[in-house]
């Protein structure tokens, strides 16, 4: 693996974690302060909002397009290109779907 191609998938994790944190995070999740709200799951009970997670998810699946072309079809495989989808796709069901499936 060449520099290039490791700088590369740094720059698009970086960039994924970016827009993932800004289209996953609540409108009212700000107002977790530790003392009457905890946790997420106390700013979904308290507040009655609607819940735009479904927008956020289908705005930042297609950054998982450029990881599945290069891992499927390019022929130049490497472990850091299964790493980064790994980690992306861990940190991306961790937002949108099971911190609020816990509660």
């Amino acid at each position: 693996m060449n520099w290039k191609s490791l700088t590369c998938n740094i720059i698009w994790l970086l960039f994924s974690f970016f827009l993932m944190l800004i289209f996953s995070t609540e409108d009212k999740e700000s107002m977790i302060d530790g003392r009457e709200i905890n946790t997420i799951c106390d700013v979904m009970i308290y507040f009655e909002e609607d819940d735009i997670r479904s927008i956020g998810m289908m705005l930042t699946i297609p950054l998982f397009f450029p990881l599945i072309y290069a891992i499927l079809w390019k022929k130049q495989r490497n472990i850091w290109q299964y790493l980064v989808f790994i980690i992306l796709l861990s940190f991306w069901l961790w937002r949108f779907i099971i911190r609020y499936q816990v509660c």
